[in-house]
């Protein structure tokens, strides 16, 4: 083993090392994208630390040293020791930070970057960077005498250091490894050949460290082959990678960031549960259905995330289930799709909860409408059909009493047309207001529209000047006439119209014989069927409109009377001048 080959050698290497920092900066002008920046920088800090390393040889070879046994016996200028000092820490500062910068690309490129990911590299690559840079200038400045430190603690810092190094750089080198080889499986258009030319880069020349390091291979010779073969073979892969194999134009990241994306952004709650029926993520969707954070729900139990009424055991993959949220208008359809791996064997679930309320609430007034029409307008047309037919025959006791249950007839057809087309009118507006009515006015424009029917409309109370509601006055009037009309055909004493301050609540109130059970029950049940319907569509329209704007409507009918609740939220509400 001759000094001179030893000096060729460090040359050779040096110039593969200077290839590794061209390619980055080839890399930094050519491309643009996800990864790009820390594939570059791992090139370049590949390239100086075997740079640095083939300097380190070349000044000991030039000494005469060719083997790593003869550094205890060296016998150096001293300007010559400074500088291996000041060298071999830098071979521990590149080598870690060039690896966890290929760790950093191999996220970037294959998946999102999440906090936690960043504070995970964060501390393995600080500890082995902290503990490989100590471990270099310690060992340098020892050697050369620079510092005195007892060669039993020398020696177990210097293998605790060593293992801490590998440990930390060997997890990094495998998590990145395992990060593309499951992108290349998982992602058609990047190849596990690109995975092979990305890995030979960091795999062969850690390996060859680790084996000077350990005294397996120690002539300077013997290793600069090893790394000049080895750094040769991983440039040839890392120029195949991006070159033929179109690495940057891939982007195998773009589809775990959509992915992500679509996962945080969906207006539909998502829920990941895990083979054992523990919540493994959702979405803030999800977490806004249920009003619970993240922390306090993965990994708890799902029956303690769903509504009581529901259980887990309901779900089958791809039944859908429909599921009213407690205290709340709110009504979901759930769906749970099995996710499997390449083998097939369940790793999890996937229950996807999408709002149907509006749906719902659509289907509802379909029916509604329906029912009014096949009701009661059939009902009431065969009716006067009947009598037009008592009328043609001459009518037994004269014609004018059918004629009167006519017109009786055919004008509530027509106040029906009006209901119905009111609201439609209720339905298509828009229920927010910028700018507040007060309260007081929308009570007296409705009392003047149902006087225009009724002759004389009892009506008493007070409700503050200066309450305002920002809800649309076609909407919020409609509902305020409907209850007074409905009080006054109904009544003929006095109808009351007063409002809470308090909890925000505008009451109308009438002694007549109140409203028939059913009707309620239509309402509170939220829908219609055969055997229990309402009678028209003015308790509908007091409901829909009520729910529109995010208030809610309580019917109270007893022996007194009937009690109308309308509460508006408080945040709809105004006091004004």
């Amino acid at each position: 083993m001759t000094v001179s080959a030893s000096i060729q050698l460090a040359f050779l290497t040096g110039a593969v090392s200077l290839g590794y920092g061209l390619f980055g900066g080839f890399l930094l002008k050519r491309y643009r994208g996800i990864g790009v920046k820390s594939l570059a920088a791992f090139s370049i800090l590949w390239g100086a630390n075997y740079l640095s390393a083939s300097l380190v040889v070349y000044v000991l070879a030039s000494n005469g040293i060719t083997a790593q046994g003869q550094l205890h016996s060296l016998s150096l200028p001293e300007t010559t020791q400074l500088v291996l000092i000041s060298t071999t820490p830098l071979s521990g500062l590149f080598t870690v930070a060039g690896i966890f910068a290929w760790l950093w690309f191999a996220l970037r490129y294959t998946r999102r970057i999440g906090r936690r990911e960043k504070v995970a590299v964060a501390a393995l690559g600080g500890l082995t960077f902290l503990v490989a840079t100590l471990n270099g200038f310690v060992g340098a400045a020892a050697t050369f005498e620079f510092i005195s430190i007892d060669p039993d603690f020398r020696t177990s810092f210097h293998r605790f250091a060593s293992a801490v190094e590998v440990l930390g750089t060997g997890v990094a080198v495998g998590v990145g490894i395992g990060l593309l080889y499951e992108t290349a499986a998982n992602h058609r258009p990047f190849r596990q050949q690109a995975v092979v030319g990305l890995s030979v880069p960091i795999v062969f020349p850690w390996l060859v460290r680790n084996l000077y390091r350990f005294g397996l291979v120690t002539g300077f010779q013997s290793i600069s082959i090893l790394r000049i073969a080895s750094l040769s073979v991983g440039f040839a892969g890392l120029w195949l990678a991006v070159t033929e194999y179109d690495l940057f134009d891939q982007l195998p990241a773009s589809r775990s960031v959509g992915r992500q994306t679509a996962f945080e952004a969906s207006d539909s709650a998502i829920v990941v549960i895990n083979n054992e029926g523990n919540v493994s993520d959702l979405n803030p969707a999800a977490r806004e259905l249920f009003s619970v954070s993240a922390f306090d729900t993965v990994g708890a139990s799902l029956d303690d995330l769903l509504p009581a009424t529901v259980d887990s055991s309901e779900f089958r993959d791809g039944e859908p289930i429909t599921v009213r949220m407690p205290n709340s208008e709110t009504v979901v359809e759930a769906v749970m799709t099995t996710a499997t791996d390449d083998s097939g064997t369940p790793i999890g679930r996937t229950i996807v909860f999408t709002d149907i309320t509006a749906e719902r609430r659509r289907q509802q007034r379909i029916q509604v409408l329906n029912r009014v029409l096949r009701h009661n307008l059939r009902n009431d047309l065969n009716v006067a059909k009947g009598y037009v037919d008592v009328m043609a025959d001459g009518g037994g006791g004269g014609t004018k009493p059918y004629q009167r249950k006519i017109e009786t007839l055919l004008d509530d057809l027509v106040t029906i047309g009006k209901k119905a087309q009111n609201t439609e009118h209720v339905l298509d507006a828009d229920p927010l207001a910028e700018s507040a009515t007060p309260l007081p006015a929308l009570i007296t424009d409705a009392l003047d529209s149902v006087a225009e029917e009724y002759d004389d409309v009892p009506v008493s109370g007070s409700v503050p000047k200066s309450t305002a509601v920002r809800i649309n006055p076609m909407v919020i009037g409609s509902i305020i006439e409907e209850l007074i009309e409905n009080a006054v055909r109904h009544t003929d004493s006095m109808v009351t119209v007063s409002y809470d301050d308090e909890s925000t609540t505008l009451i109308v109130a009438d002694e007549g014989p109140g409203i028939h059970d059913n009707e309620i029950a239509v309402l509170d049940n939220a829908q219609e069927t055969d055997l229990e319907h309402g009678s028209g569509l003015g308790l509908w329209l007091v409901k829909w409109g009520t729910d529109s704007f995010g208030g809610s409507v309580e019917f109270d009918t007893d022996e007194t009377g009937t009690r109308v609740r309308v509460s508006i939220p408080a945040d709809l509400v105004e006091e004004t001048a």
